[in-house]
């Protein structure tokens, strides 16, 4: 049958069977389920829908927290004035990292649940109330910065000797007397702070989205999008989780329907969505320029201490290897035997008659196997995340769910990774580049103080792909039918196109846009 092609595939090692044979839950166990975009989540089975009870045991729980937290932060008023003392900063930086890492437990839980539950009033509320937590902590931390900015450095190096611990502190305190010229009055602080200025912030700038980012996500949610017809010849509710499914049909007719009906859609709310995005960039450029920055980007980097040259390199480098892109469409083009060549066309196979199907048992096995060459104690790590019993993953897409896939965590209890897996070679990949990201930031956990051991933006994507290269070489490298093994270097092909060009575009984009800006350009 065509799915035995797979599993002529898995040619396993011992060490890979051992930790199979490890798994709480085995294949066999897993309730069988057919994803569907348009189900209710109670329809899910348990198993495959993540356990959130060791950030908080209940929503009653998370919010007794919260408030614990609000009624705790005042105490960092204790060492306002008193920095200048080894003593008073060690003691005051222990209780302002434990609060933050209270309050980033908070925010995760949040964040969590809101993205199942995307219309839920409750969970939103939620939301919101741990942004105000978190956003109360950073305006009381202020004079943290502010002191720490004008201690003298003979002062500093006294410190570090007077107080051993504060060594595990010292990469923070060197990143933020490296930008101490960007630092302003207490009183312009004080304004910057209440209209959002997330230049200081110490939190993934994802968890503490802007007013017109909860516009955006907000109108996000309330368009409706229309239903379309599938392969069968029935109409079916189109929505961002199923998107991807139905623009890679291998019928035209349904992956043009889904493109132009996506597309039509948002087309009818472009004025809205122009004006928050153009709105974002405006408050980027602000508050670069609050600052003394010339631009957004250079804002934006020097929170990681990276040149603008960096992220400019890449854009220009990309740009002089587009021939490479343009072949690869060329060739995609003829292959398909199309004498044009759209968007709904780059997402399809071009060898016909492979199935590639990969449930996610299927799936977690494959992985296993190909990220082996990361060590025994990274694949057993793995393989407790990947198993479903073990509450990590939320799997597979059902109504009011986020689009998309992410991995999130806070210091200590394990991370979380967030699907809408739907039986494709696209998804295997992205459960292992999203299993990247988790267990870098488990691994970081385990060897790194809180206070440092967040990764930045520049190497957050390391991990990750690198996971799914692993899982590509494993794949074309077992593949015996030579049309299974075109389906899977096809495949490669398009995550390079998807993650070098398509990424960089993004980016270049942003680059231009907020360059705009800042001309003036209308």
């Amino acid at each position: 049958s065509d799915r035995s092609r797979w599993g002529r595939v898995r040619t396993l090692s011992l060490a890979c069977t051992l930790l199979l044979a490890a798994l709480t839950t085995s294949a066999a166990e897993l309730p069988a389920y057919a994803p569907d975009a348009n189900t209710d989540r109670s329809a899910i089975p348990e198993i495959y829908r993540w356990d959130l009870s060791p950030l908080f045991p209940s929503d009653e729980a998370w919010d007794q927290a919260r408030i614990k937290l609000l009624e705790e932060i005042p105490s960092l008023a204790d060492y306002d004035g008193r920095l200048t003392d080894p003593v008073a900063l060690q003691a005051c930086l222990e209780l302002y990292f434990r609060l933050h890492s209270d309050a980033n437990l908070v925010t995760l839980y949040a964040n969590l649940r809101q993205s199942t539950a995307l219309s839920d009033e409750t969970t939103n509320s939620m939301v919101q109330r741990s942004l105000a937590a978190m956003e109360e902590l950073m305006s009381d931390a202020a004079f943290i910065r502010r002191e720490i900015l004008t201690l003298d450095s003979k002062n500093l190096d006294a410190a570090y000797a007077a107080q051993p611990g504060l060594e595990e502190y010292r990469s923070y305190l060197e990143n933020l007397r490296r930008r101490a010229n960007r630092l302003l009055s207490p009183d312009a602080e004080r304004a910057l702070a209440l209209l959002g200025d997330n230049l200081w912030a110490e939190i993934d700038l994802n968890e503490i989205p802007s007013p017109l980012e909860d516009a955006f996500g907000g109108l996000m949610s309330d368009i409706p999008w229309p239903e379309i017809t599938d392969e069968d010849g029935r109409k079916v509710q189109l929505n961002l989780a199923n998107y991807g499914r139905y623009r890679a049909s291998t019928d035209r007719d349904v992956r043009r329907g889904a493109v132009e009906a996506m597309f039509g859609t948002l087309r009818q709310f472009q004025h809205a969505l122009a004006a928050t995005l153009a709105g974002q960039f405006q408050l980027d450029v602000d508050f670069a320029r609050a600052r003394g920055y010339d631009t957004a980007l250079e804002a934006y980097l020097d929170k990681d201490n990276l040149a603008p040259a960096v992220y400019k390199n890449l854009v220009a480098t990309i740009n002089q290897n587009l021939p490479l892109l343009h072949r690869y469409v060329e060739l995609r083009k003829k292959a398909l035997g199309l004498d044009d060549l759209h968007l709904y066309d780059l997402y399809i196979p071009l060898a016909k008659g492979v199935d590639v199907d990969v449930p996610f048992a299927e799936a977690r096995e494959l992985i296993l196997a190909a990220l082996e060459p990361l060590g025994r104690d990274y694949g057993k790590a793995l393989a407790v995340g990947l198993d479903p019993a073990n509450g990590w993953m939320d799997l597979y897409p059902h109504k009011d769910k986020r689009s998309g896939a992410f991995s999130a965590s806070a210091y200590g209890p394990h991370p979380y990774v967030f699907m809408n897996y739907q039986d494709s070679l696209d998804d295997m990949s992205t459960l292992a580049h999203e299993f990247g990201h988790a267990l870098h930031s488990e691994l970081a956990m385990k060897a790194q103080a809180y206070s440092s051991f967040r990764y930045p933006p520049f190497l957050a994507e390391v991990a990750s792909t690198c996971n799914e290269s692993l899982l590509s070489d494993y794949l074309v490298t077992r593949a015996t039918d030579p049309a299974e093994k075109a389906a899977l270097l096809v495949e490669r092909l398009e995550t390079i196109r998807t993650t070098i060009f398509r990424q960089t575009m993004f980016a270049e984009f942003e680059m231009v846009v907020h360059g705009f800006v800042e001309d003036g350009t209308p």
